[in-house]
């Protein structure tokens, strides 16, 4: 039996629905399914592990193993949701996230960077590719495509560096219908993933060097006559202390200075646009700086600062689908059921956010809270099912409030 006066699950399931009749070659049980799954990830409570999902499903476990088992593309579904659901500008990020997970017969284990434990520990680890919008300042999945391990990355003779590389370049179609922008942090600031990403795609870089980076001024001098090669470089950047007749002055305000000059980077080979900001209190400079950069020549060295801040949304991504969505739980030892319920979780919390979030029509949005989309939405899973057992009419217009206020029941936000 739906309700009528709050369904906070409608919205969701509408959404989810709109999306998957859009793509190509599901056929009506998959897509139920897949509606299924999405609504049961934002309402379950305990462990997201198959046997838990028959418990407050309406399916056995059998059922979900077998589902899980076959592929669904996620990357095609979340570009259709965030082009037809987010705002114009939007940027691309990266980054790669841990997941604890044990066992010898799991596939991809091995010892990965731990950044809450600052150090490298059993279990898995997926690269993370998101979409940031800009105008709501959230993050939003596309894919989360698992990483091999480092047995299985040194018989291809490749390393991570290389793998991250090749994950971009595989997507970069698909991706770039989205933005032309990738963010990524201080780690991807190396040849060997700027040169493959630059070379096969249309892609555009943002990232942050080191504060010790080995930057050169370009010459822009008259040519000397004569034989001899032209000459290139006009001195190194002494980063402590930047030559500021050389750097022009694109913003300031009471936090940040910022400048901006076309560098060469000898690390990266190549010609890179950077912006130097330097970090103030109440508009005295502070002593603490940081480089960042973007392989697009042309963009102001602003928006190269705010691209990279936005960047960092992606963690706020991980974490929730981390705390409330269930993203370590899974017990599963296939490869297909372990991508199938990491980006199930991870695509729950874009379809929360878009349904109860960014579809507020107020000027200011209220406080939202994914934990009360939870407490919300397990409400209404447990109301229907009394008001289908015990038969109880929910239209009856002395039952409307009190509904209201059982979905309401155990919410934290105002």
């Amino acid at each position: 039996m739906r309700l009528i006066t709050r369904d906070v699950s409608q919205q969701s399931d509408a959404l989810v629905s709109k999306v998957l009749n859009k793509l190509e070659g599901l056929n009506k049980p998959r897509k139920y399914f897949i509606i299924h799954i999405l609504h049961l990830y934002l309402s379950l409570r305990g462990r997201y592990n198959f046997h838990g999902f028959s418990r407050y499903g309406d399916k056995c476990e059998k059922t979900y193993r077998l589902q899980f088992e076959q592929s669904f593309d996620y990357l095609s579904f979340n570009i259709e949701m965030c082009s037809s659901e987010l705002s114009s500008h939007l940027i691309l990020a990266f980054d790669p996230s841990y997941l604890p997970k044990s066992g010898k017969k799991t596939p991809n284990l091995g010892n990965f960077w731990s950044g809450c434990l600052g150090k490298a520990v059993k279990g898995l680890e997926i690269g993370g590719l998101a979409v940031v919008d800009l105008l709501h300042h959230t993050a939003f999945n596309l894919e989360a495509i698992p990483t091999p391990s480092p047995s299985e990355l040194a018989a291809k003779k490749l390393s991570l560096v290389d793998h991250y590389a090749q994950v971009i370049v595989d997507r970069a179609d698909q991706i770039t219908t989205l933005s032309n922008y990738l963010a990524v942090d201080g780690y991807f600031s190396k040849q060997g993933f700027i040169y493959p990403i630059m070379k096969h795609t249309k892609l555009h870089l943002i990232s942050k060097l080191r504060a010790d980076a080995n930057l050169k001024y370009l010459y822009n001098g008259s040519k000397k006559k004569g034989r001899g090669r032209p000459k290139k470089f006009d001195g190194k950047v002494a980063t402590k202390q930047i030559d500021k007749s050389k750097f022009k002055l694109v913003h300031q305000d009471e936090q940040t200075r910022i400048y901006q000059a076309l560098l060469w980077s000898v690390g990266l080979k190549r010609k890179v646009n950077v912006a130097y900001v330097e970090f103030l209190n109440k508009g005295d400079f502070t002593g603490r700086y940081a480089i960042y950069f973007s392989t697009d020549l042309t963009l102001d060295a602003l928006l190269i600062y705010q691209y990279y801040k936005a960047r960092f949304q992606i963690e706020f991504l991980f974490r929730d689908a981390k705390q409330h969505i269930g993203l370590t739980h899974c017990q599963a030892r296939s490869q297909a059921k372990l991508h199938f319920h990491v980006n199930a979780s991870l695509t729950a919390v874009g379809i929360a956010k878009i349904t109860h979030y960014l579809s507020q029509q107020t000027p200011r949005k209220v406080t939202y809270s994914l934990a009360d989309v939870k407490t919300a939405h397990s409400n209404q899973r447990m109301l229907n099912l009394f008001l289908s057992s015990f038969q109880i009419n929910p239209n009856i217009e002395k039952n409307k409030h009190i509904i209201d206020s059982i979905i309401a029941y155990g919410t934290i936000a105002a």
